[in-house]
């Protein structure tokens, strides 16, 4: 047995072996140069938010008093100091530099920390090794009108008449094809085609004076894209509407089969997709087709979906149907099941738009189970984006952004719903013990998520505390899981409708806002939502709801209930990226749907559903996409979400929360392509990022015309770059960052 005096002996080494271990600490602490290591904003980060401020933290204890706005400076690019001032945490080793006035957007500033006795010392006296510089980009805001492009070779030709013409700018920028203006058909001119390269004509009215217009400007060598144009219009360009066999010359909704053969449809699905919407029956003369009609997933007609004919020196290409309606209805269900309860499960959801299987009114589901994997609605705006870019090859390369920051093709969005049972604090500390040690937010390295609570579910400083760390508190609009009250409203098509009251849920969001905001002084105002029982009511009142309360991204679409899922990993909307909402007349609403299709009450497998959904976005099928996640926070443990961290971690996906999602959506598709010219085989332009583009990339086709890319230069100075192959096309992939790029083809 030991004895005490063995015992306290034990100690007493234990205590010199520790002693020795301070010592050593003490001494490295005192040797160790002074350095920085880790700065926001980062060396070349672009996108970055006019009001930020500068901070830097250090790997040990710094003297403040040579930490001020003569050692730590910000320049703008002509040199100029910006006035600020400069704080410094001992506790966190931290210190900010706080600009006086906000940044201008679109600027790169320059930091510098400077070294010698002069500079900034650490507490013990030592120098910085070396001066330290580096630069960084302020982001640009969205132009005020959504459907206002930047500018550039593509003009969309829309119509005051039609919010369907409208969404096309939606589609432009989820394609990242940032280059483009918008004109309404009653102000356009033969000047404004002569100014572009690619005209997209929405299914708009077009009187015969622009009909001409149109023709005379492909004959000389324009590309046109009509979508789902006037039998007159049609017959312009060589297009005869012709009856089926049924005698009818539209066909409702259906699908249509990519041709694969094509180069524009030889990386997209091979099988049938479908579309919604009505479809005219049209007969080309000598037609390029590259998507026939299908009356049902097997049964091919003898009419093209989508083709092209050449008329002089440019093409015509046909849509026979529209194609932003099909992507709205797609993605939003069918608005003649709005305010319809078809599951028989109150209240009415977003799900009963698409559930087919109604008691009263039995009908195949809204989007096809069969293809229920395929992001149907994507695919199409892919064979668009595929279109311009072959159509335009003879002319000029057309630059695209990415979809996702740092050429990423998933991410997971993981968000809880707190019902008051106080589940989030465990929940959370849990994510950060999952997250690799000195991760980045600004990244996406760092495991975080989204609850939306109950007020009261989380106490004010443990809300104001995890926000700090890049968790984000939202309100769960709580409705008692009853339907909206509603209103009969009669349509400008003179249907009677039931329509949400939205005085009273104006005001049930104000009044719980309103407490949210009490409660949690510390927390920002919430800018995405999840409602209580996810109860919607009709089409397209909630975003707006949201809207007029700053809430700018919606969950509330739910891959939900457990026997229509029946464990089947898809995409109930037909698309895995999130975009912004249209009215029932297509109009565009500044707010985000991101579906929700892993939840922890629909029957679904884990980790198979996260695995499923990863692999087609990662694999050869490019079902590229955000994926919602909610795992309820009632409880501090939840084994669905751990095995949908686990696959995010193993296949090297992110894991955020819905606004870091919602910040990067804001500036990828506030991004612009500026300045763009073609001459002597070079295409020159410049990137203006986004506020909160961190990680944008610029694609650029690896063919033109007969000629091939061979270099990028920025400013003069050679780029990194790499090949990258997107729906069966091959780009160049560079960083966007700020100067003049220089795109060489030979």
């Amino acid at each position: 047995m030991f004895s005490f005096r063995r015992i306290t002996r034990c100690f007493g080494i234990l205590a010199v072996v520790v002693s020795i271990g301070c010592i050593a600490f003490l001494i490295r602490g005192f040797l160790q140069t002074p350095r920085p290591v880790h700065v926001y904003p980062f060396a070349g980060e672009v996108g970055v938010e006019p009001t930020a401020s500068i901070t830097l933290a250090f790997n040990k204890a710094m003297s403040p008093t040579t930490i001020s706005i003569a050692t730590l400076t910000l320049r703008d690019e002509h040199g100029a100091a910006i006035p600020g001032s400069v704080s410094y945490d001992d506790a966190v080793r931290t210190a900010v530099f706080l600009p006086d006035t906000v940044l201008h957007q679109g600027i790169t500033y320059q930091v510098t920390l400077h070294a010698g006795q002069q500079g900034i010392l650490d507490k013990y006296g030592h120098e910085l090794a070396q001066e330290t510089k580096w630069s960084f980009t302020t982001g640009i805001e969205a132009p005020a009108s959504l459907s206002q492009g930047p500018g550039g070779p593509l003009l969309l030709i829309t119509s005051k008449s039609n919010g369907f013409s409208q969404y096309y700018s939606e589609i432009l920028r989820n394609e990242g094809l940032n280059e483009f203006d918008e004109i309404d058909i009653e102000q356009l001119s033969a000047s404004d085609l002569a100014k572009h390269d690619v005209a997209i004509v929405g299914e708009v009215s077009v009187d015969d004076g622009h009909a001409k217009s149109l023709a005379d400007w492909v004959q000389g060598g324009g590309n046109l894209i009509l979508m789902h144009p006037s039998k007159k219009l049609a017959a312009q360009f060589g297009y005869k509407n012709q009856l089926s066999g049924t005698n009818e010359s539209v066909q409702h909704g259906g699908y249509l089969k990519i041709d694969s053969n094509k180069s524009v449809g030889a990386g997209l699905v091979r099988q049938a997709i479908q579309f919604h919407g009505d479809a005219d029956l049209l007969v080309p003369d000598n037609a390029n087709v590259f998507a026939t009609l299908y009356k049902d997933a097997k049964t091919a007609t003898q009419f093209p979906a989508v083709s092209t004919v050449s008329l002089g020196a440019g093409t015509a290409t046909v849509f026979s149907y529209d194609l932003a309606k099909s992507i709205v209805y797609t993605r939003q269900g069918n608005p003649d099941w709005s305010g319809h309860e078809r599951d028989g499960l109150l209240p009415i959801r977003s799900s009963d738009l698409f559930y087919g299987g109604s008691e009263r009114d039995p009908q195949p589901d809204w989007v096809d189970p069969k293809n229920i994997a395929i992001p149907q609605a994507d695919i199409q705006q892919r064979l668009l984006a595929n279109l311009i870019i072959t159509l335009n090859a003879n002319k000029k390369p057309l630059p695209r952004f990415w979809y996702l920051p740092r050429g990423m093709k998933a991410v997971v969005v993981m968000t809880g719903d707190d019902h008051g049972h106080g589940g989030t604090s465990g929940r959370f500390r849990d994510y950060q013990r999952k997250s690799a040690k000195d991760c980045s937010l600004e990244n996406w390295e760092c495991i975080r998520a989204t609850s939306h609570i109950f007020v009261g579910s989380i106490s004010s400083e443990q809300a104001s505390d995890f926000v700090k760390q890049g968790f984000e508190i939202g309100l769960h609009v709580y409705t008692a899981c009853t339907d909206w009250p509603t209103k009969v409203v009669r349509g400008e098509d003179g249907v009677e409708r039931h329509e949400v009251d939205r005085d009273f849920a104006n005001a049930l969001y104000s009044q719980q806002l309103e407490g949210f905001a009490m409660k949690y002084p510390g927390v920002p105002a919430p800018v995405s939502n999840r409602t209580d029982c996810i109860t919607w009511g009709d089409y397209d009142t909630q975003p707006q709801i949201e809207l007029n309360h700053h809430i700018r991204l919606d969950t509330n679409y739910y891959y939900w209930p457990a026997k229509w899922v029946k464990d089947k990993p898809g995409l109930f909307t037909g698309s895995g990226l999130p975009m912004r909402f249209g009215r029932r007349d297509g109009s565009l609403i500044d707010v985000y749907q991101a579906a929700t299709q892993m939840t922890d009450e629909s029957g679904q497998s884990y980790p198979f559903t996260v695995d499923t959904l990863l692999d087609n976005a990662l694999g050869s099928s490019e079902y590229f996409g955000v994926f919602m996640a909610n795992m309820h926070n009632d409880e501090r443990r939840s084994r669905n979400a751990d095995a949908i961290i686990s696959s995010a971690q193993k296949h090297h996906v992110p894991v955020i929360n819905a606004e870091q999602l919602l910040s990067w959506l804001d500036g990828r598709n506030a991004s612009q392509f500026r300045d763009m010219k073609w001459s002597n085989n070079q295409l020159s332009f410049s990137i203006s990022a986004g506020i909160g583009g961190n990680g944008l990339e610029a694609m650029l086709p690896m063919h033109s015309g007969a000629r091939n890319l061979s270099s990028i230069a920025i400013d003069g100075k050679d780029a990194k770059w790499e090949k990258r192959t997107v729906a069966g096309l091959l780009y160049a992939v560079v960083r966007a960052e700020p100067g003049t790029f220089v795109v060489s083809y030979h």
